[in-house]
């Protein structure tokens, strides 16, 4: 069993290995508070129970995943409940905290700046086992989310209220008794809960059918319309916009609703200020990132990645479906965002009614922030029709290629995990080796090597780039994803979405070119990977 989970979660235990080792190091080397925000970068990184194991049972991120004991298919085997639960517990709480002291212990020797080891381990542990404990034992999303709350919020205040400088972090002996019962409770629930799916009193967990887009049946049939006959193409669209494109506006919708009443609620209830302006800052990032992601519809069932059967055999070419995906979801998240914006802009309005809010250093927070609505107001308001035009689309061509190239790393990620792992850990490794060479300083050798590593990384760049897509255009052609009048149209547009980006930040003309070399590999990409897993 052990061996089991560890196949499941090596490729995630490295990612977060490299990631924190590579964030740390570089708070240490760019930042002057960079002991502190180093060991906060690592406790985040690694308190979070195992991902890879909680997406067996379906869901998304976003909602935490569906609850129940994911490795249900450990029902039939003749094992007491305790010990595959007990072993599962304390793999992934142990591992978590083992892949912490690593770090620190890296980044401690490497840097000469001492982590603290048993606290921090003591406290993931702790949390590892407690929400892990949530996410298991039951079947009920409102008890799942409830409580992670509430003990996520705990353990936070906790570890905030104990955290000195240097980067110590001091529990006295009864805050460690309770955080190691709390793993005892954690842990003593998890099994009661699971034993009740076992025997099914508890509701049995299975991957529920979703939609191509992962998206509640609730949400994508919110809306109900008759299919188009006439044509195929509006079918499609059809298609798209029922089980992908509502969804993003409505939730889009909800998210602006949301902003405005954080807005208003802030006016008598000061603490809910913070959240109205973080929420502000995340919100459009995440709703980008998260809702313009998967146009293709890949799927995910116990540690499988797939294309859905259903989109793979639709009698429609691939060059087609793919920018009918990707302008579909990239015109429902640009109106999504829009929206947002809009509730911002009006929310905005309410800050006059906030009166006096000290953040830190006794300084008022308003005048500022009002100040900031002003600029951007007076930027928008001196645009002319035209420089307005060209910045809508510019924003709608930056969503299309920002939709097009999630899409297209989830396509080769199923068609090419392995090259795709290589690939991101290539990138870890640069970014460790730039850290390095930055915290040794200017120093003969190794600032020479740094300088020549900076001066060679764009050119490395932009000749792969220029190769890459010849290479992709040749092979589109060759395997008829593309055609002389798409590739023209695909040109005229990046050179058009270039050239309105140049009213803005005018550049030279290699400054030009890149953009819309870029834009054009990103189109010519897109149709070849979901090629990849359409036919391959």
């Amino acid at each position: 069993m052990l061996w089991e989970n560890w196949r499941l979660t090596r490729v995630e235990a490295a990612q977060r290995l490299g990631l924190g080792i590579v964030g740390a190091s570089a708070a240490l080397v760019l930042s002057d508070n960079g002991a502190g925000i180093a060991l906060w970068i690592l406790l985040a990184v690694h308190w979070m129970f195992w991902l890879s194991i909680s997406k067996l049972n379906g869901g998304r991120f976003l909602d935490g995943y569906k609850p129940g004991f994911p490795l249900y298919l450990l029902y039939t085997r003749p094992v007491p409940t305790a010990t595959f639960v007990g072993v599962a517990l304390a793999y992934d709480a142990i591992s978590g905290a083992a892949l912490y002291v690593v770090s620190a212990l890296v980044v401690g020797a490497v840097f000469d700046q001492p982590l603290p080891l048993f606290s921090a381990a003591l406290w993931i542990v702790a949390s590892r086992l407690a929400y892990t404990c949530c996410q298991w034992s039951t079947q009920s999303r409102a008890v799942q989310w409830t409580t992670q709350a509430i003990i996520g919020l705990s353990l936070f205040l906790l570890l905030n209220g104990r955290m000195a400088s240097p980067p110590l972090i001091e529990f006295s002996t009864i805050e460690s008794v309770l955080m190691v019962l709390l793993g005892v409770v954690s842990v003593g629930l998890a099994i009661v809960g699971v034993a009740r799916q076992r025997r099914g009193d508890g509701v049995a967990t299975a991957p529920r059918a979703a939609g191509s887009t992962g998206y509640p049946d609730w949400l994508i049939s919110l809306f109900r319309f008759p299919c188009p006959t006439s044509s195929a193409t509006k079918a499609q669209v059809w298609f798209e916009l029922k089980s992908s494109g509502l969804p993003v506006l409505t939730i889009g919708l909800a998210i602006a609703i949301v902003v405005f009443l954080l807005f208003a609620i802030s006016i008598p209830i000061v603490p809910m200020r913070n959240a109205a302006v973080s929420g502000v800052m995340f919100f459009a990032p995440a709703m980008l990132l998260c809702l313009g992601g998967n146009a293709f519809g890949i799927r995910r069932r116990q540690g499988r990645t797939y294309a859905s059967t259903f989109e793979a055999t639709q009698p429609y070419g691939t060059a087609q479906l793919a920018r009918l995906k990707v302008f579909v979801r990239s015109g429902c998240v640009l109106v999504a965002l829009a929206m947002v914006g809009i509730s911002v802009w009006a929310s905005s309005s309410l800050l006059s009614a906030w009166g006096t809010w000290v953040v830190a250093e006794g300084k008022d927070t308003v005048p500022g922030l009002l100040r900031m609505r002003g600029r951007i107001g007076e930027l928008f308001g001196g645009l002319t029709g035209q420089a307005f035009a060209a910045q809508i689309s510019v924003a709608l061509f930056a969503v299309a290629a920002m939709v097009a190239s999630l899409a297209t790393f989830a396509a080769l990620r199923a068609r090419y995990p392995r090259r795709v792992l290589v690939a991101a850990a290539l990138l870890l490794l640069y970014g460790l080796v730039l850290v390095l060479l930055l915290s040794v300083g200017p120093n003969g050798i190794t600032w020479l090597l740094l300088n020549a590593i900076l001066w060679a990384t764009p050119r490395i760049a932009v000749a792969a780039l220029v190769t890459g897509t010849i290479y992709l255009t040749w092979r589109s052609f060759a395997e008829r994803l593309l055609t002389l009048r798409a590739a023209c149209g695909a040109i005229l547009v990046s050179v058009a979405c270039a050239a309105a980006a140049q009213m803005f930040r005018p550049t030279d003309a290699v400054g030009m070119l890149l953009p819309a070399l870029l834009l054009f590999a990103i189109s010519v990409l897109t149709p070849w990977s979901l090629g990849r897993i359409r036919h391959t």
